[in-house]
């Protein structure tokens, strides 16, 4: 049997091994504190030089378990633009704007605008790529502004030699720490971790399924939530 299918039924195994860990742990802690979404989403990417880039993403959130029950509730819809910057081989930096639209779905929800700035560090020990990412977020709605300083550190490894190449499956994971601050409000701290696939289908397109688990607002109120997401990354 090819060693790529022998890779892609391990890979699977433990994807889902871990959902059942996340969905176990849950059931310990209560329902009444769970929430769990469906996340899909589009990138699509271009170089203008070698070293300036743009990309443009659509994603929406679906709520497929919420208040005891399940369900399928659309919640928002996302639609941002980054433009990125690269310094040298390990350096990068970019700004993004991105709109949420949550009016349309609950009237109780008001839409935001978001500005964030970003740092990017990245390195290649031996067949890994390892990225750590500092961003800093100005969401704002019609009722208040909050400030969101994020830290992100993420692994991508290839199941077949030392670099991703067209046709392998590859590994994510990745562990981020939120601190959001606003006027009125007591500092929010939330804590990710993020698990899944990815495959490298040509040059152009990539495929990426991810679990990730949250612990949201977990200094005051909080709440587990389970997202599964699945990404189209068209490179232009």
């Amino acid at each position: 049997m090819p060693s790529y299918i022998l890779n892609m039924k391990l890979i699977t195994k433990n994807v889902f091994l871990f959902t059942f860990l996340l969905l176990g742990t849950f059931s310990i802690f209560g329902q009444e504190r769970f929430n769990g979404y469906y996340e899909p989403y589009v990138k699509v990417g271009y170089d203008v030089t070698n070293n300036f880039s743009q990309e443009f993403i659509v994603e929406n959130r679906t709520i497929w378990y919420d208040k005891e029950r399940a369900t399928f509730e659309m919640k928002q819809v996302d639609v941002a633009h980054f433009s990125k910057l690269k310094l040298s081989d390990k350096n990068a930096v970019a700004v993004g704007l991105q709109y949420r639209f949550r009016e349309n779905f609950a009237k109780s929800r008001e839409n935001e605008l978001r500005f964030t700035e970003e740092y990017t560090f990245t390195t290649k020990p031996k067949a890994t790529e390892l990225e750590h990412r500092i961003r800093a977020e100005q969401r704002i709605t019609s009722s208040e502004t909050s400030h969101r300083f994020r830290y992100n550190v993420a692994i991508t490894r290839s199941f077949n030699g030392s670099e991703i190449k067209n046709g392998n499956a590859y590994m994510i994971g990745d562990l981020e720490t939120l601190l959001t601050v606003a006027k009125d409000t007591k500092p929010e701290y939330e804590q990710r971790i993020g698990a899944g696939v990815g495959w490298l289908l040509s040059d152009l397109l990539k495929i990426e399924l991810v679990t990730e688990y949250r612990l949201s607002d977990f200094t005051q109120n909080l709440v587990h939530e389970l997202y599964f997401v699945t990404g189209l990354k068209i490179s232009l």
